[in-house]
């Protein structure tokens, strides 16, 4: 089962998708955490406020930061284990590796449908692989993009999200203020674990 949450900046998206996943769990417990250390002090204490998070619901958490390392990390799985897998955040595996840095230092832009075939490719494995996949990712489609970079980042964040809804069959919940707003529920887990929680 695929289930996509999706939200804004400090929705609570993650906090769902986390209390979900554990849920769901039946053996490993993985946690693709994609954010890349950059040094400074915000995303350092954001990431030790995850990985506490983490700890206490048992994930095995794997640092994954481009479609690339989650399509190689994805064959290494191994079917029988019925794992479940919380990737958080796909907006951040995203323009991880549609811009990267070359050999001279410079960053260059990927083709959208080159950084698209490779996750898509990386995701359909891991939802024939897993019990449950479980994918974060942010709403940033309410503002227009500032510059045509931006703009071809959204389209490419866009076309994946739908995608993810067609082919793997996603259900579709969006947090909204910490309250999980149900779009689409393809096997009635979503609403049934809402329930438990009080939403």
């Amino acid at each position: 089962m695929v289930t996509l949450v999706i939200g804004g900046a400090r929705s609570g998206k993650s906090e769902f998708a986390e209390q979900f996943a554990s849920k769901r769990r039946k053996n490993r417990l993985f946690y693709v955490a994609t954010l890349r250390h950059a040094g400074d002090r915000e995303n350092l204490e954001r990431i030790g406020r995850h990985q506490v998070m983490r700890a206490v619901r048992s994930f095995e958490t794997v640092e994954l930061y481009t479609p690339d390392d989650l399509d190689r990390w994805s064959d290494e799985l191994i079917l029988e284990d019925q794992a479940v897998v919380l990737l958080d955040c796909l907006g951040v595996m995203l323009s991880q590796g549609k811009y990267i840095e070359s050999d001279s230092g410079h960053w260059m832009e990927l083709e959208n449908e080159t950084v698209e075939v490779v996750v898509m490719s990386a995701l359909g494995k891991l939802a024939r692989k897993t019990r449950d996949l479980v994918i974060v990712a942010p709403d940033i489609f309410k503002a227009k993009a500032p510059d045509p970079s931006t703009d071809r980042y959204m389209r490419l964040l866009g076309s994946v999200l739908q995608s993810i809804v067609e082919k793997l069959e996603a259900s579709v919940v969006e947090v909204v203020a910490g309250i999980p707003v149900i779009r689409r529920d393809r096997t009635g887990a979503l609403t049934s674990f809402a329930d438990q929680v009080g939403n």
